[in-house]
C-alpha cells in the first residue's frame, strides 16, 4: 500500500519547535495536577456504594462482578448479570469497564476498590490526554496548564470524570490523530498509541464511538489512505463490533431500541422545564466564573484556525448529546459532561492568544493569580460542600446498609423513600423493593428497612425505633412500623 506524504500546506496544525527544558517542566507539571486530583480522589476508593450517582452506578458493576465471579462467564451474560437487582442482563453500553470490572476483581481481597480503581484511573488520563491535545495544537505550556487547571477546578470533573470515564480516552484519541495529521512520518509509538486508543475509546461508551467515527474521518481527510489512517481505523472497526456484539448479543435489538427511545422521548417534561433543568445543573457543576468565560474561550477557539474544525465537531456534539437525548439529560446531572472536551479547547484557545498578545510582565503576573485562584477554588471542591453532599454524605447509606445484614427469611430489601437503591442489592443480596403500607402484610416482621428519618412518611411513626442511623439515614424492622400502627 502506498504512503501518502503530506506537504506543508496540507498539514492544518504545526508542531511547535522541540524545546526540551519547557516540556520537561510543563509535563512535570502536568504530573503534579494529576497527583493533585489523585490524592483529592484517593479517599473515595474507600467510601461504600452510597445513594448518589457513583453508588448506584458503580454497585451495578460490583453487581456484574460478583455474578462474573460466581457464574463464569457464559452464566453472567458476559459479566452483564446484575441480579438480584434485576433478572434482566444489563448491556446498554459498550463493555470497556465490564473487562476493567474482571481484570481488577482479580487483585487479592474484595470491595468497592475493586470496581472503582480502574475508572478512577481513567478519570486521572483526563489530565494529561487534555494537556497533550492542547499541545498537539500547538498551545503554549502556560495556557495549557492553565485550560487544564480551569477543567480541574469544575464540579463536573472533580465529581463526575471517573463516573464518566470515557473523557480521558476521547481526549487521548483526539491529541493522537491530531498529532498524526500534523507528522507526515509519525514515530512508530505514536502510531501504536493511536492504535491503543482508538480501541479503548470505542470500547468505551457511545459519545466515543461517535467521536471516534469523526475523528478517523478527519484523519482520514489529512493522510488519505496510508498505513496510519488503515492501522488505526482498523483498531476503531475492531472496537466498534465488539461493542456491538456485546450489546446486541446480550440486550437484543428491542433491548437497545427501547433504551434509545427512552433517552429520546421518555420524559413528560415541557421545553420551559428542560431548559430550567439545563440551568440548574450547569450552575451546580460549573463555578460561575468559568459559565462566564465559557463564550469568550469559545469565540477563541472557532477564530484560531488550529482549533476551529475540533471546536465545532465537539460543540455539535454536545448538542445533541444533550438535547438529542434529552430524557437522559433531564433525570441525570452529569450527562453534559462531554462539554468539558471543548472547553478545554476553547479555554486553551482563549489563554494562548491573550498570551500572545499581552506583555510578558502581564502575562506572568495573571499566571500566577490565576494559578491561585484555581488552587484555592479546586480546594473548596474538595473540602467544601459540594464533596461533602455529593460524596461523604450518601455514602453513610451504604455504610449503614454494609454495617447490618438481614435475617434469613427476608425476601426483599425494603427501602422508603429512596430511589434506585443497587447499592442495597449489592450488599444485601436481596431485590429492592419500595415499602408502602399496602406491603406491610407481607414482610416479615423482622425484616429490616432502611429508610430518610428527616423524610420520614406519615404512616411511619416518630415513636418507630431504629436499630442504627448513619448520618441522614436509619435502618428500622417492619414488626416496630406495624407495632406502631393507629388502631382501627
Amino acid at each position: 500500500m502506498a504512503t501518502t506524504t503530506l506537504t506543508p500546506a496540507e498539514v492544518t496544525v504545526t508542531a511547535q519547535p522541540a524545546r526540551p527544558t519547557a516540556d520537561r517542566w510543563g509535563w512535570t507539571a502536568v504530573a503534579a495536577i494529576t497527583a493533585a486530583v489523585a490524592a483529592s480522589w484517593a479517599p473515595q476508593l474507600a467510601l461504600p456504594f452510597g445513594d448518589n450517582h457513583v453508588g448506584r452506578i458503580f454497585a451495578r458493576h460490583g453487581l456484574h462482578l460478583q455474578n462474573l465471579q460466581e457464574k463464569g462467564i457464559v452464566g453472567s451474560s458476559f459479566s452483564a448479570d446484575w441480579s438480584p437487582y434485576s433478572d434482566q442482563p444489563y448491556a446498554h453500553h459498550p463493555p470497556l469497564l465490564n473487562l476493567l470490572d474482571a481484570s481488577f476483581g482479580a487483585l487479592p481481597g474484595s470491595g468497592a476498590y475493586e470496581i472503582l480503581i480502574g475508572p478512577f484511573l481513567l478519570g486521572l488520563l483526563v489530565v494529561p490526554a487534555a494537556a497533550a491535545l492542547l499541545r498537539a495544537f500547538a498551545i503554549g505550556w502556560l495556557p495549557t496548564l492553565l485550560a487544564v487547571a480551569t477543567m480541574a477546578a469544575t464540579g463536573f470533573f472533580w465529581l463526575y470524570s471517573p463516573l464518566m470515564f470515557d473523557m480521558g480516552l476521547i481526549l487521548a484519541l483526539s491529541a493522537a490523530v491530531v498529532a498524526l495529521r500534523s507528522r507526515p512520518e509519525p514515530p512508530r509509538w505514536l502510531v501504536v498509541g493511536g492504535c491503543v486508543a482508538a480501541l479503548l475509546t470505542t470500547l468505551a461508551s457511545w459519545p466515543g464511538i461517535a467521536l471516534a467515527a469523526v475523528l478517523g474521518l478527519w484523519l482520514l481527510a489529512a493522510r488519505r489512505v496510508d498505513r496510519v489512517t488503515v492501522a488505526v481505523g482498523a483498531s476503531m472497526v475492531v472496537g466498534v463490533v465488539v461493542s456491538l456484539a456485546f450489546i446486541v448479543g446480550v440486550s437484543g435489538m428491542a433491548d437497545l431500541t427501547s433504551q434509545t427511545e427512552f433517552r429520546t422521548a421518555g420524559g413528560g417534561f415541557t421545553a420551559r422545564q428542560f431548559l430550567v433543568r439545563q440551568r440548574d445543573y450547569a450552575t451546580e457543576m460549573l463555578p460561575t466564573w468559568y459559565l462566564v468565560l465559557f463564550p469568550f474561550a469559545a469565540l477563541a477557539g472557532l477564530i484560531v484556525r488550529r482549533t476551529r474544525f475540533y471546536l465545532l465537531v465537539t460543540l455539535t456534539f454536545v448538542g445533541a448529546w444533550v438535547i438529542g437525548l434529552n430524557n437522559g439529560s433531564f433525570i441525570h446531572d452529569y450527562w453534559a459532561y462531554p462539554v468539558l472536551i471543548p472547553g478545554v479547547v476553547a479555554m486553551g484557545a482563549l489563554f494562548d492568544v491573550l498570551a500572545g498578545r499581552l506583555p510578558r510582565l502581564a502575562v506572568g503576573t495573571g499566571t500566577v493569580a490565576a494559578g491561585t485562584g484555581l488552587a484555592v477554588a479546586f480546594g473548596a471542591i474538595v473540602f467544601g460542600p459540594m464533596a461533602r453532599d455529593y460524596v461523604y454524605r450518601p455514602a453513610d447509606a451504604g455504610r449503614l446498609v454494609a454495617a447490618h445484614q438481614p435475617g434469613p427469611d427476608q425476601r426483599r430489601g425494603w427501602v422508603v423513600g429512596i430511589t434506585t437503591p443497587r447499592w442495597v442489592s449489592y450488599y444485601w443480596g436481596l431485590p429492592p423493593q419500595a415499602l408502602h403500607p399496602d406491603l406491610l402484610d407481607e414482610a416479615g416482621s423482622d425484616d429490616l428497612v432502611l429508610f430518610r428519618p428527616d423524610r420520614r412518611p406519615d404512616w411511619i411513626a416518630p415513636s418507630v425505633p431504629t436499630i442504627d442511623t448513619e448520618g441522614g439515614y436509619g435502618l428500622t424492622r417492619v414488626g416496630d412500623i406495624r407495632a406502631a400502627l393507629p388502631a382501627d
